[in-house]
């Protein structure tokens, strides 16, 4: 397996704005059990963009190299979608990257979440980085980190946290593991590992395990020696959920 540092999703910091941010973006995002939106793998309301809209992704000084490397795999998503992206320089977008933070983390707000900080938020706020990704000149991985966090937004959720996936969870193990290993805390790791519960207010699409959502699953985090390496490119799991989610004309 491949030494990895797990990415972690940014919890919103107010779930009325996450809620609000979403349906003023797209109004099928609200909760409504007997609607037909477009599922995800989990979450109580979606997080999709309006379809058929250009998404502007603002990349914080990065060179050309990242910049197309960024641009490259990111693109891969858009036969899948019907969203535009337009890469700008600068710190004004839709999408906010800053690249190589200090901790060294990938993440990436969910979908919509990256407006949040237009409901009343300061300037600083509003242009504040939605996703950080660390790039390493030559990396293999850095193309899967994109992919990756670029599903996160476009408001995909991580695949192996699904109630059906059956995964042999050691649950005590992955606690020790990852606050010896990342530094996590308990509620790290409940929100970016282990399954979500099954709720009548969630909406699922199957478990994908080949996902390129789906973590690296080392054999530290199981019981019987189960582990499962990452997947590197869009599944076919993945693309039946985008085309729900932003179905073309």
């Amino acid at each position: 397996m491949n030494s990895f540092k797990p990415c972690q999703i940014p919890q919103p910091k107010n779930d009325a704005d996450s809620y609000i941010a979403a349906i003023n973006e797209r109004p099928l995002n609200a909760l409504n059990s007997q609607s037909n939106r477009p599922k995800r793998n989990i979450g109580a309301h979606t997080k999709y963009w309006a379809t058929g809209r250009t998404l502007k992704i603002a990349m914080y000084d990065a060179s050309d190299e990242v910049i197309e490397e960024v641009k490259a795999a990111a693109s891969e998503w858009l036969p899948y979608v019907n969203l535009k992206f337009d890469f700008v320089t600068g710190d004004t977008g839709d999408i906010r990257i800053h690249i190589n933070p200090p901790n060294g983390v990938n993440s990436s707000e969910i979908g919509t979440d990256a407006l949040i900080d237009d409901i009343g938020g300061t300037d600083a706020e509003r242009r504040a980085p939605s996703m950080f990704l660390n790039w390493k000149s030559g990396s293999q991985r850095f193309r899967y980190v994109v992919l990756h966090e670029f599903g996160h937004a476009l408001g995909a959720m991580h695949a192996h946290q699904h109630p059906d996936s059956e995964i042999p969870w050691n649950v005590q193990n992955t606690y020790k593991h990852c606050a010896k290993k990342y530094g996590w805390n308990k509620a790290d790791v409940d929100t970016n590992i282990l399954p979500l519960p099954r709720s009548h207010q969630h909406a699922y699409e199957p478990y994908d395990g080949d996902s390129v959502m789906h973590y690296e699953i080392p054999r530290e985090w199981t019981f019987g020696n189960w582990g499962q390496s990452e997947s590197w490119a869009i599944s076919n799991g993945d693309i039946i959920m985008m085309r729900k989610a932003y179905p073309k004309d």
